[in-house]
Parts: C-alpha cells; structure tokens; sequence
C-alpha cells in the first residue's frame, strides 16, 4: 500500500461511518461527536473498524482501540495516521525459551 497522507486517510474514515451508518458525508463531518450520530454504537465502532482495516491493509493494535479514538473523524483520523505509520511487526513463530 502506498502511505496515505492525513486527508486522504481523513476521506477514508468519513466515507467508512458513512457507509457503516448510512448518513451523508456531510452529516458525519458536521456532528460534534460521532458518538451522537443515531446508530453510532460499540458494533458500528467494530464495523467502521474492520472496513477501515481491510480497506487500508492495516491492523490497529488493540490498546489503541479506545473510545476517544472514535470521538470525532479526526480523532478516527489519528489512529489511523499511526496505523499506517506503525512498523508491521510479524507474529512470532514460537513461546519464550
């Protein structure tokens, strides 16, 4: 994947709320929190999160999975600006020795 500048990622988080929700972009850019969209709950967070991830060929670590990361597209922005920008790191084939 080529690296996604901050409004190229900032489109990409719109476009996914507004796809998982069925609200205009305009609409989902325009509210205060996303957190006060109708239909905008933990199993939304979950989808917005997988078509993201999917959409992006990224993994967002589980401990950036947090609420305030969901406040707002530009906090959904943020956690994806350090997705993209995070390392991949490669499972490790074996248990501690």
């Amino acid at each position: 994947m080529s690296p996604l500048d901050r409004p190229a990622l900032r489109e990409c988080a719109t476009q996914a709320v507004s796809a998982v929700l069925g609200h205009p972009a305009d609409v989902v850019v325009g509210v205060g929190s996303l957190f006060d969209l109708p239909g905008f709950d933990s199993l939304a967070v979950v989808a917005v999160l997988e078509r993201l991830e999917s959409d992006l060929g990224i993994e967002v670590p589980a401990e950036q999975i947090v609420p305030e990361a969901f406040e707002s597209v530009d906090a959904l922005t943020s956690l994806l600006v350090q997705a993209v920008a995070a390392p991949e790191v490669a499972p490790s084939a074996g248990g501690h020795a």
